[in-house]
Order: structure tokens, then C-alpha cells, then sequence
């Protein structure tokens, strides 16, 4: 019933949440900017396994972050959206008119197209949750200010995961 893949996410995203609460945001640049690691389980969760649980664990660990942090529900929300389209914009990338997930693999993609990926998912992860976190009109471009630095610096930690982690990532 149970196998293996699903207590290793459940260990990664309790971890990645632990990492993110306990150390990546006490790092910031220039006093506002920080990176949140945690999106590294969106970018690299297989594209061809179980959808809904996926976005299940997406939320899941969205939730730990919002109970640790006291944050009301945002981390839940932005993970389960971006989760939710993360298969559209992985067909969007990849170029092809009959695309089938089953037999996807992020080996097919190109060094520009996982970059333009990487960045895509990163930006649209950062610019939902500071909106969310702001929760008003008044000084948007601010916030857009803020998301675009934070996911520049959000991009640098996953480019450094990915070569930390490289052997372990079936990418």
C-alpha cells in the first residue's frame, strides 16, 4: 500500500520546511530579501508520478511552514497553486503538441529550457506569496520589486542545491 517514494517525500518536505523556518529565513540580503529553499520540492518532484499527491505534499508542507511561522495560510495556498500548474508549464516549455506526462522526463529538457523553467516557477511562487503577504494595492511595485530580487536570490540557492544534490536529483 505504502511504498518507499512516499516516506522519502514526506522526510524531504518535513526537512526542506524545518530548513527553510529554522535557517533560511534568518538569512537576509540588505535587510528584506530572503531565499525560500522549500520550492526546490516543486521544481524537482518527478513530472511522470501521482498529480494529486503531489499537490497533496505541496500543501502539506505548505501548511508546516504556515504553522511555524504563524503565517495564516499563504505558504499553503502559493505551494498548492504553483504545484496545481507546474505539469502546464513543464508542457509549455517543452515544446510539443502531443504531450503525454507518464513519459516525461526532465533529461529531455535543455539547459535554456530547465534555466527559463527554474526561473518561471520561482518568480510565480515569490510573486503570489509577497502579494498574499502585502494583501493590498498601495505599493505593488514594491512588492514586485521585492519578489524579482528575492526569486534572483532564490535561484542562486537552487542552482547551488542542484550541484550539491546532483547525484541524488533523477533530473
Amino acid at each position: 500500500m505504502y511504498n518507499k517514494d512516499l516516506f522519502v517525500n514526506i522526510a524531504s518536505i518535513i526537512l526542506l520546511a524545518l530548513a527553510q523556518v529554522f535557517i533560511f529565513n534568518h538569512i537576509n540580503f540588505l535587510g528584506s530579501y530572503q531565499p525560500y529553499i522549500y520550492i526546490v520540492f516543486i521544481l524537482f518532484y518527478p513530472p511522470y508520478a501521482n498529480r494529486y499527491l503531489f499537490i497533496f505534499l505541496a500543501f502539506l508542507m505548505g501548511l508546516m511552514i504556515d504553522i511555524l511561522e504563524y503565517t495564516g495560510g499563504i505558504h499553503a495556498f502559493t505551494l498548492t497553486f504553483v504545484a496545481f500548474y507546474r505539469n502546464l508549464i513543464i508542457k509549455l516549455l517543452s515544446g510539443k503538441i502531443n504531450f503525454e506526462m507518464e513519459y516525461f522526463n526532465f533529461n529531455t529538457f535543455s539547459i535554456s529550457q530547465w534555466i527559463f523553467y527554474m526561473a518561471i516557477i520561482i518568480l510565480f511562487h515569490h510573486s503570489i506569496l509577497l502579494l498574499l503577504e502585502n494583501f493590498k494595492f498601495t505599493g505593488i511595485l514594491t512588492v514586485l520589486n521585492n519578489a524579482l530580487i528575492s526569486s534572483g536570490i532564490t535561484f542562486i540557492f537552487v542552482i547551488i542545491y542542484k550541484i550539491l544534490f546532483k547525484n541524488k536529483i533523477s533530473v
